[in-house]
C-alpha cells in the first residue's frame, strides 16, 4: 500500500457489522512523490447461507430461509395490479406487471423485452421473477464475515501464508478466528466466510465488492451505499442508459455526436410516470454532460469538491438539459457538494470542441444524468450520471473504450486535402415561404457521400396568421432510393446552437423566424421615382390588428383599378383608387381601406392605407388589419407622386409552414495531388526544437524511466516516406505514412532503426511523396 518500496507501514483491519476487511497506509503517503493514499478493501455483499442451524444468522427476523424452496420467504414479491378488477392481467390496458414479469425477468417497459413468456401476469411467483428465490438474496440466511487473519508474508514462500500451505491457511480461515495484532509491516491478509453446508445438487451464492475510499469514513460510506444497492436487488435509482458516442478529430477541433437512447430510460425505483401505472415506470432522464480529459481516468477534471475538500464531481466542458424547470444546483448534495442540474438549455446531440491542440491525445465522454428527487424519503435523492470507462496500460495502449467514450487526437489534414462541401442555398427555401435559414454542420467527412441530395421539409399546426412551425423531417435521395432518415425534429430543437440528430456524418441547424415583422431592408420602392415616404407597421391599437406573414406589392396605374373594401364615413369612404395591392405570397388580390384624413376622396399624402386579410371566410366579421401603410409626404421639397407602373413592395418575416423545404447536396472530400505539390513547403516538425519533452507526451506512470518521447511531422501528404538523417548523412530512421487524407501527421518516438534513443543534435529529414513531390527540412533535439 503506497508503492513497492513503501510496504513497511501497511496496516489492515475489519468490521464484522459491514462484513468488510480493508487495508491502509500507516502514514497516509505513498512514493515516489508522497501522493495521498486512501483505503481499499473487500466486502461481502452476500455471503453463503446456513439453512440448517436453526439460527437467524443475518439477524433479519427469519430463521433458516432459503433461495431454492419455492417460497417467497420475505413476502416482497408483488403481483400485477388489477386496475379493472376482473381478476386477470390485461396488457391492452397497460396494467402494471410489477414483479409478475415471467421467467425471463423482464417486462414490457424494459428495453430487452421480446414479448410475453412463461409466468408473465399469472398472479403467482415464477422462478426467475424479481424478489423471488434465486433473484432475492434476502431469502438466504447469510453467515457473513467469520474470520480475518493478518500476517507477514515470508520471503520465498515460507511462513504458512501461501495458498499451497493447506493446513496453516485452513487454520487462519477457521470460524471466528480474528487475528489482527500485526500492523505496520509488509503484511498480507486472509478473510473467509464459513463453514456452511453444501449438499449435493445445492447451490450457495456469494458476492464480493472491491471498495475504495479516501479515508475510513469514506470507505464505510461507500460500503454501506453499495450494500443498500445490492440489498435492493439492484432495484435502486439508476442513471439513464448510456448514449453511443462518436468522435471525429479535425484540424484544431473535435466533433462529437451521440444518439438519444438515454432519453427513453425508465427507473422503476421512482414509481410511475405522472403517477399513472398505465404509463409505465417514470422517465427521469434530465440531460447530458460532455467531459474532456487528458487522462483515461478523467482524474484531472474531477475538481469539484465537498466541504472536506474531497473531489466528488467532474467539471464538464458542455452541458445540455431538458427545458423543464429542473435546473441549478441539486438541493440534496453530499457533504456540501451539489450536482449542477443544468440551466434549461435544451438538448443537443452533437458538440464541436474547438479548445484543443493538434497532436494532443484527448479522452472524451458523454454521460447521461437523471433528475434526482429532492422529496424522496427523508434525505432526498441526488441526481446520478452513467459511468464512463476508458482503460489503458502503463504504455498508453487502450484496453477498453466504453460506448459513451472516445479517444481522439486532432491534427491538420494531409497536404492537398479538399474537405467535403455542401451545395445549394441554405439561406432561402427552395419551396415555400418561410424566411428562416438552415446550416449544415459536417461532423465526419469520411461519411459524406458524393452526389447525395437532401431535403429538410417542415410541418406546421394552426391557421394563418397564428400558425406555428411544429417540426421538420430530413429526406435523403441517393441514386434511385429516397428515404426519410430523420423524423419529426421538434420546434423546441430550433436555434443557432441546437442541432438535429446526426445523420450521414452531418447535423442540421434550423433558425426559424418566429415573429412576423416587416423586413425594412427589403421594403420600399422598387420601380419609380416617387419621393413619398411609405412607412409600414402593424396595427397594435385595435383588436382587429393581426400582423400577417405575407409579402405585398402596391402597383400604381393611370386609371382606377380597385375600390376600398368598405365605407365608414367620414374617415373610411368607399372610393376608387389608381393602384392595386397584391398578396404576392398567396398570389391573390388583397383588400384594403383608406383613412382619408384630408377628405379628398382620393389617396393623398397624409392618408393611411390599411391592408386587410381574413381569418376564415371573406366576411365583414372576419377581416383583420394585416399591415398599416402611412402614405407620407417627404420631409422637404415638392411632392413627386407615383407614376403609372411604379411599384412599392413589402417584405415580412414568415415562420416555416407545412411543405416549406430546403434542398442541398454533397460533394465528398478528395485529395488534389496538384494542390498537394504546392503545399509541401508547409511540412514542419513540432516541437522544433524538441527540448526535454512535448506537451502531448503522456504522463509517466512508472516509478522509473523517462517515459514517452515523441515529435510529429505535420502537413504531410496522405502517402509518403520520411527518412531522417544525421548531419553526417547516416540514415537514422525511415518512417512510412499511409493514412486517410484527414490525417496529415506522423509521429516518431525518437528511437533509431537500431532501437536506440537518439542523441541530441541537428537532424535532416527528407519527405518523398510519389506523384506529389519531395521536401527537405531539419529539426533539433536538445536534452
Amino acid at each position: 500500500m503506497g508503492g513497492t518500496n513503501d510496504s513497511q507501514d501497511d496496516c489492515a483491519s475489519f468490521d464484522t457489522r459491514l462484513d468488510l476487511a480493508y487495508f491502509f497506509d500507516g502514514d497516509g503517503y505513498g512514493i515516489p512523490i508522497r501522493w495521498r493514499t486512501g483505503y481499499y478493501g473487500y466486502a461481502y455483499l452476500e455471503s453463503p447461507g446456513n439453512a440448517l442451524n436453526s439460527t437467524d444468522d443475518d439477524e433479519d427476523g427469519m430463521v433458516d430461509e432459503r433461495r431454492d424452496d419455492g417460497i417467497d420467504n420475505d413476502r416482497d414479491w408483488i403481483s400485477f395490479t388489477d386496475l379493472n378488477g376482473n381478476g386477470k392481467w390485461d396488457a391492452q390496458e397497460n396494467e402494471p406487471l410489477n414483479n409478475d414479469v415471467g421467467r425471463d425477468g423482464v417486462g414490457p417497459f424494459d428495453p430487452q423485452y421480446l414479448g410475453p413468456d412463461e409466468g408473465e401476469g399469472d398472479g403467482r411467483p415464477t422462478d426467475g421473477e424479481p424478489n423471488f428465490d434465486k433473484t432475492d438474496k434476502d431469502e438466504s440466511d447469510q453467515i457473513g464475515l467469520t474470520s480475518v487473519s493478518i500476517y507477514r508474508l515470508g520471503d520465498g514462500g515460507t511462513g504458512g501464508g501461501w495458498p499451497k500451505d493447506d493446513e496453516p491457511m485452513w487454520l487462519r480461515m477457521s470460524y471466528h478466528n480474528f487475528d489482527t495484532s500485526l500492523q505496520r509491516s509488509n503484511i498480507s491478509m486472509v478473510f473467509a466466510s464459513g463453514p456452511f453446508p453444501l449438499k449435493k445438487g445445492t447451490r450457495e451464492r456469494f458476492s464480493m465488492a472491491l471498495v475504495f475510499g479516501s479515508d475510513l469514513e469514506d470507505i464505510i460510506f461507500n460500503k454501506e451505499t453499495v450494500q443498500q444497492i445490492y440489498n435492493s436487488n439492484y432495484n435502486f435509482s439508476k442513471p439513464p442508459l448510456k448514449p453511443t458516442l462518436k468522435a471525429v478529430a479535425g484540424d484544431g477541433k473535435v466533433y462529437l455526436y451521440w444518439n438519444a437512447v438515454a432519453e427513453e430510460s425508465r427507473d422503476p425505483f421512482l414509481g410511475f410516470q405522472n403517477n399513472d401505472p398505465r404509463q409505465g415506470y417514470k422517465k427521469d432522464f434530465e440531460g447530458y454532460l460532455v467531459y474532456r480529459s487528458t487522462e483515461a481516468e478523467f482524474s484531472d477534471i474531477k475538481v469539484i469538491t465537498d466541504s472536506k475538500g474531497a473531489p466528488k464531481y467532474w467539471k464538464p466542458i458542455a452541458q445540455f438539459d431538458l427545458v423543464d424547470g429542473i435546473k441549478g444546483p441539486d438541493p440534496v448534495g453530499i457533504n456540501g457538494a451539489h450536482f449542477y442540474r443544468g440551466n434549461d438549455t435544451g438538448l443537443q446531440h452533437s458538440f464541436i470542441d474547438t479548445d484543443v491542440r493538434n497532436g494532443l491525445r484527448y479522452y472524451y465522454a458523454v454521460v447521461s444524468y437523471d433528475q434526482g428527487d429532492p422529496a424522496f424519503g427523508t434525505t432526498g435523492l441526488q441526481p446520478s450520471e452513467c459511468t464512463k470507462i476508458i482503460s489503458e496500460d502503463f504504455s498508453g495502449n487502450l484496453k477498453f473504450v466504453d460506448i459513451n467514450t472516445a479517444v481522439v487526437t486532432p491534427n491538420a489534414p494531409a497536404a492537398g486535402y479538399v474537405p467535403p462541401q455542401i451545395t445549394g442555398n441554405l439561406r432561402k427555401v427552395s419551396q415555400g415561404v418561410g424566411t428562416g435559414s438552415i446550416n449544415v454542420n459536417i461532423l465526419n467527412s469520411g461519411e459524406i457521400v458524393e452526389g447525395t441530395s437532401y431535403r429538410v421539409v417542415f410541418s406546421s399546426t394552426g391557421l394563418l396568421p397564428d400558425y406555428k412551425t411544429s417540426s421538420y423531417d430530413i429526406i435523403r435521395t441517393r441514386g434511385s432510393r429516397t428515404d426519410t432518415i430523420v423524423r419529426r425534429v421538434d420546434a423546441s430543437e430550433f436555434g443557432e446552437n441546437k442541432f438535429s440528430p446526426p445523420f450521414d456524418g452531418m447535423t442540421v441547424t434550423v433558425v426559424n423566424d418566429t415573429a412576423t415583422a416587416v423586413i425594412d431592408s427589403l421594403t420600399g420602392w422598387v420601380v419609380g421615382s416617387s419621393n413619398l415616404s411609405m412607412f409600414v407597421f402593424p396595427d397594435n391599437v385595435t383588436s382587429r390588428g393581426a400582423p400577417w406573414p405575407s409579402d405585398y406589392e402596391i402597383r400604381f396605374y393611370d386609371t382606377p383599378q380597385d375600390t376600398t373594401y368598405f365605407s365608414s364615413p367620414p374617415l373610411y369612404p368607399k372610393i376608387p383608387v389608381k393602384f392595386t395591392i397584391t398578396n404576392t405570397t398567396s398570389g391573390k388580390r388583397a383588400k384594403f381601406v383608406i383613412q382619408d384624413n384630408d377628405a379628398s376622396n382620393t389617396l393623398s399624402p397624409g392618408d393611411v392605407i390599411s391592408i386587410l386579410e381574413f381569418a376564415g371566410a371573406e366576411t365583414m366579421a372576419n377581416w383583420r388589419i394585416a399591415w398599416v401603410v402611412l402614405y407620407s409626404r417627404p420631409s422637404g421639397g415638392g411632392v413627386v407622386e407615383p407614376s403609372p407602373g411604379d411599384r412599392f413592395v413589402i417584405r415580412t418575416t414568415k415562420r416555416f409552414q407545412t411543405g416549406d423545404a430546403f434542398t442541398f447536396g454533397t460533394k465528398a472530400s478528395v485529395v488534389d495531388q496538384a494542390l498537394a505539390s504546392t503545399q509541401l513547403d508547409g511540412i514542419s516538425v513540432v516541437p522544433n526544437p524538441y527540448i526535454s519533452g512535448a506537451r502531448w507526451e503522456r504522463r509517466v506512470l512508472n516509478q522509473t524511466g523517462r517515459g514517452e518521447r515523441r515529435i510529429d511531422f505535420t502537413n504531410l501528404p496522405a502517402q509518403c516516406t520520411v527518412r531522417i538523417y544525421s548531419l553526417a548523412g547516416a540514415l537514422v530512421r525511415t518512417l512510412y505514412k499511409d493514412s486517410p487524407a484527414t490525417t496529415g501527421a506522423l509521429s516518431w518516438n525518437l528511437v533509431s532503426e537500431d532501437g536506440m534513443d537518439v542523441s541530441y543534435g541537428l537532424y535532416v529529414y527528407h519527405v518523398d511523396a510519389p506523384g506529389v513531390g519531395q521536401h527537405i527540412g531539419k529539426f533539433a533535439i536538445i536534452k
